[in-house]
């Protein structure tokens, strides 16, 4: 196999002339069968087809500094064919691609994207359609794995995952048999695979579009379009239009096409593409009388025109200015400016042309300009939500909580001068897609008052953009496009004053502002649209203006990052300038411990009530799951319950869709809160744990009303798509919110009977250091080191699948942290205890080792009274430890839970100093007994043996009820977050 690959990296000129030779060489290699007879000059075919990468006959590769001409099979880069880490599987990913493109369905093998590859990329109508491909159908899983993995990087919204049957070549692959199945972020875990020959695969590849949405589609296709159109801008054009529009470069390049303006001037084409969005709603909507003070041509050109001129720069800046002279500022101007940046010459001048065309394509797959499809566009495009937290909230999610936000009985929704009357608020608005959810709520509790006339809706809409709805955010991209949003809400209506706006975020003139949270100190800086005819950064374009007035409802779904990640889209010297603002500004806020500083999201929530009306205000948000689930975010919890009823809480158990935001994996929380001024006693809180996450705006509208109906005391639904449970508000207030942790409420309740009969761990025994402490200060080997140091470095299922463990890393200080590695040894320990667990796979919850050691993904526990260590794990692994366990989980993902050294120390564990000796030493012998024993992942700890006898004993240790534990066993092993499945499934 090494002489293959180096013939390849010293000779890739052979490449295409060989190729089949060469296919075999690595099959044969890898399954060490006999070579086909022939040598290296067997004949070989060559083939050209479109595509982005070689698109012709006799380009060329670089070898060894000179140009060698080839004639390829592929229309892709060849240069990783002769990469000596590549395989057969590459290959056949190849002839996958050609075969594609022979049924006319364009591909390419080994795209990259932002330093991201996919095996095959198809272009389907316009649509990306990407193939994951894995040799062998026992690779199915893994091949799920890498589809799902690119759906969650955003790369495409529709994926193959495709297994190659084992022994295939590339000269066999056309008869081969292949099988497939497609995969989507709303998919069921439950995976229908089909089987084939490449021409079926073909043919379904082809009615992928037939089978998505049209603002799936839409959004996927203007994404693609505003790719290939920065690809075709030179460096000097991607920063004039990222300066003109104010949008910072990338720290670092994420790929060979990015010269760190790639992503800015994608930002910045976007801007241009959803002007022309809008131009071409709007145009039908103009006036026909010639607007007063106007030098123009009237009616200005309509989209197609502009498209089609001989300079379609020119068309679209006059047709906009024309437009202009109407209203729709926030839109056309910051369009128009995103154009002025750009030089009219034939080359950009092709580049708007193709834009506008995809465009074009677009308005013609949706049914109006919508918040979903500018949402699902902007998701695509946008790469900074690690760094600044905007994690942008789906259109089904947003649905959801303003239904349940806004009451029909808050107001008489009949009058529209109540109407007018409200003031609705999300300071980190986005793209405007909950705001707009807010709109259109009230828009259907106005019908269901009684009619409405045409001159009623528009008179509506107009409230809406000039009274009721206000939008703040650093983003100007995204505040262009909630503007946009907005006023699509009557296309018709010419408005006069839009309340979206921008915050001024970063380090201006030697001076940190921190966006809308200045709003905490009164009045945060506003930054005026861009406009052709000064800078976006003039001071002169400062906005003068009131801080918002008070709100009936704040809806947002704030900011949330850890605090190694926040602000790192700034220099460092920023970066810290902007974080020494934040301490300074937190230090005069009474109420700290939920403004906490390592994110921004508890900051957010105490400015949501800051600017909500203290009688009859609401705040509804989106937030982590680990605000209501870790203990280090008790301030926040207890903030909210203090200062508001809180009404209801929202999670998700669907193993599908555990967010409620689009470009995110964590799990998410919908939390509503209402001010509550009468002396009766708060109601209890509304825990609802959804087994199914909503994935449309109508099945959203149906959940809602289920859950409206799920505290009338004769609700009796089976089929609602959830579990409910009143939690008394003593409770709420008291930080008791992890009724989210399950989706079962007989394991709720059985977690606090165990919480509220039990003691701490931490009375019983030291539990740390944490595995980053491990990870900072040693290093690790496979062989033994000098100071004879080990650990249990991984969770690896397939090696610890019984309560003893061994060590599988040897460790050795790192020299300059050699005095913390001295301290953390002194800690270690034979006891270990998880950090992280897959809970679909893993089987014990607790470890002995031989000797003791320290941890990576596990922590020590080290018993006061050492005598209790092996009744103590036999404890933790019976069905009641493993609830004690997972009752006061960190929820970031429920099916891979992080347990923080906090929540380890506050795990309930029985009172071994209560217990009698014997008590203590007939467990430790079971431990004896059965330490070696394998135990069966989670989801079969119903049916696993070993399991049962640890619960028996247990049981019996310390009197407690067989059934209950029996119960609470079944109930874990039906877990959605255990299983990785959805319920039922």
């Amino acid at each position: 196999m090494w002489a293959v690959q180096q013939l390849i990296t010293a000779h890739p000129q052979l490449i295409p002339v060989h190729l089949p030779l060469i296919s075999a060489l690595y099959g044969s290699l890898a399954s060490r069968t006999p070579l086909p007879t022939g040598g290296l000059h067997s004949p070989a075919t060559a083939t050209s087809v479109r595509g982005r990468g070689m698109t012709a006959e006799g380009a060329g590769v670089t070898s060894g500094g000179r140009r060698v001409a080839v004639t390829t099979q592929y229309s892709c880069k060849l240069s990783y064919m002769a990469k000596k880490t590549r395989t057969l599987e590459n290959l056949l990913n190849g002839e996958l691609a050609r075969l594609l493109s022979s049924f006319d369905v364009p591909a390419e093998p080994e795209f990259s994207e932002s330093g991201k590859r996919m095996d095959v990329v198809a272009d389907v109508e316009g649509l990306r359609v990407v193939l994951e491909a894995e040799t062998g159908f026992h690779r199915k899983l893994q091949a799920i794995r890498d589809a799902d993995a690119r759906l969650k990087q955003g790369l495409t919204i529709v994926v193959f995952a495709v297994c190659y049957p084992e022994g295939a070549s590339v000269e066999s692959l056309r008869d081969a048999n292949l099988t497939w199945t497609v995969r989507t972020r709303a998919d069921a875990p439950a995976d229908n695979w089909a089987e084939g020959s490449v021409g079926q695969l073909v043919q379904a590849v082809r009615q992928t579009p037939a089978s998505l949405s049209g603002a799936d589609k839409a959004a996927q296709i203007l994404s693609d379009g505003l790719d290939a159109a920065v690809q075709r801008l030179s460096t000097p054009m991607r920063r004039a239009l990222a300066r003109a529009i104010d949008l910072p470069p990338t720290k670092k390049p994420t790929g060979p096409s990015d010269d760190r303006y790639f992503t800015a001037a994608k930002r910045g084409m976007l801007v241009v593409a959803t002007a022309m969005l809008f131009h071409h709603r709007v145009e039908q909507h103009l006036p026909t009388m010639y607007p007063a003070g106007f030098d123009g041509e009237w009616p200005p050109a309509n989209a197609a025109a502009c498209m089609d001129s001989d300079a379609p720069l020119h068309a679209y800046r006059e047709a906009w200015r024309g437009i202009l002279a109407v209203d729709y500022r926030p839109v056309f101007e910051t369009g128009r400016v995103a154009l002025n940046a750009l030089p009219s010459n034939p080359e950009v001048t092709g580049i708007v042309r193709s834009l506008a065309g995809v465009v074009a394509q677009v308005t013609e797959l949706v049914a109006g300009l919508r918040h979903d499809l500018l949402g699902r566009i902007f998701h695509r495009v946008l790469d900074t939500a690690r760094y600044d937290g905007s994690y942008y909230t789906s259109t089904a999610a947003a649905v959801l909580l303003a239904t349940l936000a806004l009451r029909q009985d808050d107001l008489d929704w009949s009058d529209p001068n109540a109407i007018g009357r409200l003031r609705i608020c999300d300071p980190a608005c986005g793209t405007g897609t909950l705001l707009m959810a807010a709109a259109e709520r009230i828009r259907d509790l106005r019908h269901a008052a009684g009619p409405i006339s045409d001159d009623d809706e528009e008179a509506l809409a107009l409230l809406f953009v000039e009274d009721v709805l206000y939008g703040y955010d650093c983003n100007i991209t995204a505040t262009h496009m909630a503007a946009s949003t907005l006023g699509m809400l009557s296309p018709k209506t010419q408005f006069h004053r839009m309340n979206v706006y921008r915050t001024r975020l970063g380090v201006y003139g030697g001076v940190p502002y921190l966006g809308s949270l200045e709003f905490l100190e009164g009045q945060a800086r506003l930054e005026a649209w861009p406009t052709t005819a000064q800078q976006v950064d003039d001071e002169e374009q400062r906005v003068e203006s009131n801080p918002p007035p008070p709100m009936d409802l704040v809806i947002m779904n704030p900011p949330f990052t850890r605090d190694s990640l926040r602000h790192d889209q700034f220099s460092a010297a920023d970066e810290q300038a902007i974080k020494n603002r934040e301490k300074k500004m937190m230090a005069g806020q009474p109420y700290r411990a939920a403004a906490r500083l390592h994110s921004s999201g508890g900051a957010f929530t105490v400015l949501g009530d800051k600017l909500v009306k203290q009688k009859g205000g609401v705040l509804a948000l989106v937030l982590p799951t680990v605000v209501p689930t870790a203990p280090g975010n008790l301030g926040v919890r207890s903030y909210l319950a203090s200062r508001f009823h809180v009404e209801t809480i929202i999670c998700s158990h669907d193993p599908e869709r555990i967010f409620f935001s689009e470009n995110t994996t964590i799990g998410e929380t919908l939390i509503i809160c209402r001010r509550w001024d009468s002396a009766e006693p708060k109601p209890p809180t509304r825990v609802v744990n959804l087994t199914r996450n909503p994935a449309t705006p109508l099945e959203a509208l149906d959940t809602a009303a289920l859950i409206k109906q799920s505290t009338e005391s004769d609700f009796s639904r089976t089929d609602a798509p959830f579990t409910v449970q009143q939690i008394p508000s003593k409770r709420i207030e008291g930080g008791e919110w992890f009724a989210v942790n399950f989706l079962s409420p007989y394991l709720v309740e059985a977690y606090r009977t165990l919480a509220n009969t039990s003691r701490r761990l931490s009375d019983l025994a030291d539990v740390g250091p944490a595995g980053q402490r491990i990870r900072d200060s040693y290093k690790r080997f496979t062989l033994p080191t000098q100071s004879g140091r080990r650990a249990l470095w991984q969770h690896d299922t397939d090696m610890t699948q019984s309560m003893r463990a061994e060590t599988d890393a040897f460790i050795e200080p790192i020299a300059s942290k050699r005095r913390l590695a001295d301290k953390y040894w002194k800690q270690r320990s034979r006891m270990l205890l998880p950090a992280h667990m897959r809970l679909n796979t893993s089987r014990v919850a607790a470890v002995i080792l031989p000797g003791p050691a320290v941890g990576s993904l596990w922590v020590p526990c080290r018993p006061q009274n050492p005598a209790i260590a092996e009744a103590l794990c036999l404890y933790l692994n019976s069905s009641v430890g493993l609830l004690a366990l997972l009752g006061g989980r960190g929820n970031r993902i429920p099916s891979y839970p992080t347990f923080s050294i906090k929540a380890q120390r506050a795990t309930p564990v029985p009172d071994f100093g209560a217990l009698n000796a014997s008590t203590v030493a007939s467990m430790a012998a079971t431990f004896a007994e059965l330490k070696q024993e394998t135990l069966q992942p989670f989801p079969s700890m119903n049916d696993d043996p070993v399991r049962k006898r640890i619960d028996d004993v247990v049981v019996e240790a310390l009197g407690i009820d067989a059934e209950w534990v029996a119960n609470i066993r079944r109930a874990l092993s039906e877990e959605p977050s255990i299983t990785n499945r959805r319920h039922g499934t």
